[in-house]
């Protein structure tokens, strides 16, 4: 009698249950745990896994439950680690998603600081030069015909840059800083050049604003040209805002 299984153990037990013998199987067919009980000569002979006090069966069937737990245990596994990358890549696309909408709210809001900057200087300037016609109405600035108390620079096409404006009183030219409102002259937001004033004939008088770059501040001007739509034209990149005709 031997045993079906590699490195098993045999065991001889007569019937009233004493030891007889003991030895190591040869296996026949390895990868099987199973019992075998064989009666010859009044002894029976039992093969069990050296390894464990249990029988090859239950050690099958404990083995078999062990490799089906391990199997279900990894497929859960995988589930899980499949959720947690999903969530995580959701995670990424929601907090992309939040940093564009964030960062086009802080362009959107420093836009709209700039056109607010842009409608109070252009008070201050317009209040300026209203200023100087009526502190001053018997000035004249002898360039033509019209207008004479308000502000006209001396230089072709009658333009000037605003802190080189002067206002014609009977008593000599004074720069528009000095009128007697006590506000100082605006400096023009970052991203335009200084105020530029305008004054013809023809004309009246206006006031431009001028990008420092070619076709820039396009969300500011474009805002701007909404806001003040009926007294402001859009010359090129410049803004050239009506104060009087």
């Amino acid at each position: 009698m031997h045993c079906n299984q590699r490195h098993q153990v045999c065991v001889l037990q007569s019937h009233s249950g004493k030891l007889k013998h003991r030895y190591l199987a040869k296996p026949a067919v390895a990868g099987f745990f199973f019992a075998r009980f064989h009666q010859s000569k009044g002894y029976g002979c039992a093969c069990f896994h050296p390894l464990t006090r249990y029988a090859p069966n239950s050690v099958q069937e404990n083995g078999v439950k062990t490799i089906v737990n391990r199997t279900v245990f990894r497929q859960q596994s995988g589930f899980i680690a499949s959720y947690i990358l999903y969530g995580i890549g959701l995670l990424a696309i929601v907090g992309a998603a939040y940093a564009r909408l964030n960062t086009n709210a802080q362009q959107g809001q420093s836009v709209q600081d700039t056109v607010s900057e842009v409608a109070v200087q252009l008070e201050v300037i317009k209040g300026k030069i209203m200023l100087c016609a009526a502190v001053y109405p018997d000035g004249d600035h002898g360039q033509f015909d019209t207008r004479h108390a308000y502000p006209a620079p001396a230089t072709t096409g009658n333009i000037a840059v605003i802190s080189a404006v002067m206002c014609p009183t009977p008593n000599g030219p004074l720069p528009l800083a000095l009128m007697p409102d006590g506000i100082p002259l605006p400096v023009s937001p970052p991203d335009f050049e200084e105020w530029v004033y305008e004054h013809t004939e023809a004309g009246g008088i206006r006031l431009r604003l001028i990008p420092r770059v070619s076709a820039g501040a396009s969300p500011t001007r474009e805002r701007l040209l909404r806001q003040y739509e009926g007294s402001i034209i859009a010359n090129g990149d410049e803004l050239v805002f009506a104060v009087l005709n």
